[in-house]
């Protein structure tokens, strides 16, 4: 299950156009509310899932989310915070947690759009 869904959304990554996104402002709007206090909300939300359970190792998928990013882009900020995405979809398969929030996120990378800023 999770192989197929990660699989898609690595598969949607490649087909973002890249040259459309203003890196800087991208970065920037991350950084910021209100991307960034939902982003750590749902980090911690599953990082607390996460105790006390056997997790598959997502270090593979962010890996290669990382490599597309960075190879198309060359700017390893962006491609960090894509897998770092990634890793959080990846761990929120596997623990089948569900939130309104990281649902936007998923169907953005479903779209072939980095999800930033108000979503």
């Amino acid at each position: 299950m999770l192989d197929n869904q990660m699989f898609e959304l690595l598969d949607k990554l490649k087909k973002v156009n890249y040259e459309t996104i203003d890196i800087d402002d991208f970065l920037d709007q991350r950084e910021c509310d209100p991307f960034d206090s939902e982003w750590v909300r749902v980090y911690q939300a599953i990082e607390e899932l996460k105790k006390g359970k056997e997790m598959v190792d997502t270090r593979e998928i962010e890996k290669k989310a990382y490599i597309t990013v960075y190879e198309k882009t060359e700017c390893d900020d962006l491609a960090g915070y894509i897998a770092d995405d990634f890793g959080l979809i990846a761990d929120s398969i596997m623990l089948h947690y569900s939130d309104e929030w990281l649902e936007k996120v998923i169907s953005c990378y479903k779209e072939a759009i980095i999800p930033y800023g108000k979503l």
